[in-house]
């Protein structure tokens, strides 16, 4: 290009000078006596030269200068364009490769047509890293560990940040061994990386090979793979595999299921009697959900519950639920409280307590609980203790559901406004026999009344169980000893009765292995 702009310049010098010589010995004689002009022919041949070469040296001059200048402007622009073509492809904060390159550089290779492998690696809970110590501390994590993974770089590899905390590492072979060596020893030097004053770094790592896929593109089991290792416990290393992919089909067919199950309402309310000890008489019902497939197979709720809440339809099935009892227990007689399951995120969610409120007072004199596991609701525990404080004014309480598995702190807990608690079944079907989980609930139970919190047992099976949590002065239990859940029709039938009798004696066991009841 620039040997081009070289021969144009001589090519317009040439042409100037030869343009100059012919006016001075010609052009210029012929044009004075075309325009009446007088004409000194005797004018000296040196200053004709002088005047062709003047002309030939501005005009030059008018072409370097210029040519100078703009040369100059094109370099610069070029390597501007240069630099942003590079930082288009570039990190800004960790200096790996981005998105864009990595996307870029498989591309590269599927053309290529050579086996390559992509390692996947995600930071275990970053999240946490940037509430505990701040997103600088975040930011220098990650610089960290993408410094430490260029160490691992090559001509046959790359490094590549491909989201906030999630880094790819793509390399040409196609050995296993090799590749899993490598993944631990990124884990076990990563290890070594501080997150805080007293944490270290934490990676999940997943990887696929382009000869072990086939209908996934390398890019999604690599994702796969990682998600493997992120959701399963111990080395949190995966491989992809086809048997992988084929898990991971069935998953995405359950969830597919689930969807449609909570769409077409096919996950119904059951209804379990919850019982006031001193006088066995009927004090409400928990809510539980039950999901039966057209096969007759039943589903556990804690296998479909967890999929619901991530697909983010719990709030829809969550109304669903109270409205399918609420159609059927406006017409019962008495004050009966239904004490309905919800996340934490869904009780500081008024779009969804509002509904629930809505459908409550439109069911006449039933009142509502709503429980929460404690484990969750402490870690939103501001926000928590204002949602309870807004339902209470509207009458609808929150109870503490599963207590004992998590923190035990009671203190902490009542400053949240909650006023009942549910003792974990662990500790009640097994606490007979455990004497120091029954010394717990004896404690407990004994606080609770010198506090003024309501305690519901759930999990009594026997006899000997529910009389003792009635000497310890145990509000309220729940278990088989009274009744297993029941279709939500089915529960109008105990109504008449008013109360459950509660015996004073062991009762001989029934066919299932469970005491003789009375209703």
């Amino acid at each position: 290009m620039r040997l081009k702009l070289r021969w144009l310049a001589l090519l317009n010098v040439m042409t100037i000078i030869l343009l100059a010589s012919l006016w001075e010995y010609g052009a210029e004689a012929w044009v004075s006596k075309l325009l009446g002009l007088s004409y000194d022919s005797d004018f000296e041949t040196a200053e004709r030269l002088k005047f062709i070469m003047t002309s030939a040296s501005f005009t030059l001059l008018a072409m370097v200068v210029p040519g100078l200048l703009v040369g100059g402007l094109m370099r610069k622009l070029l390597r501007t364009e240069q630099a942003a073509t590079r930082m288009a492809h570039v990190d800004e904060l960790t200096g790996v490769g981005n998105r864009r390159a990595f996307q870029v550089r498989t591309e590269q290779l599927d053309n290529l047509d050579v086996v390559y492998a992509i390692m996947m690696i995600d930071v275990n809970d970053f999240k946490i890293i940037n509430d505990l110590n701040g997103h600088h501390q975040g930011d220098a994590t990650l610089v960290a560990l993408a410094s430490l993974l260029m160490e691992f770089t090559g001509p046959q590899t790359h490094v590549f940040r491909i989201g906030g905390d999630e880094f790819a590492l793509i390399t040409v072979t196609d050995s296993t061994d090799a590749l899993m060596a490598e993944a631990e020893e990124i884990r076990t030097r990563a290890g070594k990386i501080m997150t805080g004053p007293a944490s270290f770094l934490s990676l999940s790592i997943g990887i696929a090979r382009s000869t072990d896929c086939s209908t996934y593109s390398i890019i999604q089991a690599a994702d796969l793979a990682m998600y493997q290792a992120k959701g399963g416990k111990g080395a949190q290393l995966a491989l992809f595999t086809p048997d992988m992919e084929r898990q991971f089909r069935q998953k995405e067919m359950f969830e597919r299921s689930v969807a449609n199950a909570v769409r077409n309402n096919a996950v119904v309310p059951f209804l379990q009697p919850i019982l006031t000890l001193s006088t066995g008489k009927l004090a409400g019902f928990e809510i539980l959900s039950r999901w039966t497939l057209p096969s007759g197979e039943v589903v556990a709720p804690q296998v479909f519950i967890p999929v619901v809440q991530k697909l983010g339809l719990m709030d829809q099935l969550t109304v669903q639920l109270l409205r399918a009892v609420s159609v059927v227990a406006s017409e019962w007689a008495g004050d009966l409280t239904l004490a309905l399951n919800i996340t934490p995120e869904q009780l500081i969610r008024p779009s969804l307590t509002d509904r629930l409120y809505t459908i409550i007072r439109d069911a006449g004199a039933l009142r509502l609980e709503l429980e929460v596991t404690e484990n969750d609701v402490m870690s939103i525990s501001e926000e928590a203790r204002q949602a309870i404080e807004r339902l209470k004014e509207r009458d609808i309480r929150v109870s503490l559901d599963d207590f004992g598995t998590g923190y035990s702190n009671l203190s902490v807990l009542l400053g949240l406004g909650i006023s009942k608690i549910k003792i974990d079944r662990s500790f009640i079907s097994a606490g007979m026999n455990n004497r120091e989980q029954k010394k717990v609930v004896e404690t407990l139970l004994a606080l609770c009344r010198e506090l003024g919190v309501e305690v519901t047992a759930e999990g009594i099976e026997d006899i000997g169980t529910l009389m003792w949590l009635k000497q310890q002065g145990c509000n309220y239990g729940q278990g088989y000893l009274f009744r297993k859940a029941i279709p939500v029709n089915e529960a109008t039938s105990l109504l008449p009765s008013v109360a459950f009798a509660l015996p004073v004696k062991e009762l001989p066991a029934n066919d299932h292995g469970h005491a003789a009841q009375a209703v």
